[in-house]
């Protein structure tokens, strides 16, 4: 009901406190409300005022599933010193956007969204055992500076930046 139609409507209604009332807060609701045009309710089209989102609300499927660490190139210490026992895992669900995993001490989840070969992670969180040793910061760490992903052989999930490679996943 546009504003033209309100006033109206209290031209009709002046003389009856409580029909005003009642028809001024449900005219006042439906304005708040707002009738928005067609290409406003499309959100595609993008202008200096409507930007085109960076990050997509969704993640690419081929992500979906269990990823086991297999390298990390840009740690200093050797990746078998880091986790003798058990090695860090991710589980991705594109459906629900959700990443979580464990650094191999830790549990951890974040909420993921991909655009091309772009990713983001948000709302990081963790568990807070002492762990030994630095391999959970040095996980955490690569992981929190990861904004790119690919794919190697099919089986290989590599997540680093433009210009490095910081964590190699195997399909498990």
């Amino acid at each position: 009901m546009g504003y033209w139609r309100c006033s109206t409507v209290f031209r009709f209604a002046k003389n009856e406190p409580m029909r005003t009332l009642t028809i001024a807060v449900a005219c006042l609701s439906l304005i708040a409300c707002g009738e928005s045009s067609p290409a406003k309710k499309s959100g595609s089209e993008s202008s200096p005022l409507n930007p085109p989102k960076l990050i997509q609300d969704s993640v690419d499927s081929a992500l979906t599933g269990s990823w086991v660490l297999d390298a990390l190139p840009q740690s200093p210490t050797p990746f078998d010193k880091l986790y003798p026992r058990q090695r860090p895992m991710l589980f991705i669900q594109a459906g629900s956007k959700m990443l979580s995993g464990s650094t191999g001490c830790n549990r951890f989840s974040a909420t993921l969204s991909t655009a091309g070969n772009r990713l983001n992670l948000t709302g990081l969180t963790s568990s807070t055992l002492v762990c030994p040793g630095d391999a959970e910061t040095t996980f955490m760490k690569a992981l929190k500076s990861s904004t790119q992903y690919s794919f190697r052989n099919n089986e290989e999930l590599v997540l680093g930046t433009d210009s490095l490679t910081w964590m190699v996943f195997r399909k498990k």
